[in-house]
């Protein structure tokens, strides 16, 4: 069996608690706006959608950053 490197395992495992404390973030706010669409649900049916807010022209407008 090789001879692994603490290095190596202690990133690993700094990466897997990353990783997890994010998806434990990511399920609260879904959760939180599941919550909040039930007591609110036509808090954001009068808003247009983004689609209708920006034109593809206007949008092409600010196309201009330098390759």
């Amino acid at each position: 069996m090789p001879k692994t490197n603490p290095i190596v395992e202690l990133t690993d495992e700094v990466l897997m608690t990353t990783k997890s404390a994010r998806t434990l973030g990511l399920n609260l706010l879904l959760a939180e706006i599941q919550a909040l669409s039930v007591v609110l649900p036509g808090a954001l049916a009068h808003l247009p959608m983004r689609s209708e807010l920006f034109a593809a022209t206007d949008e092409a407008d600010f196309d201009n950053m330098p390759v």
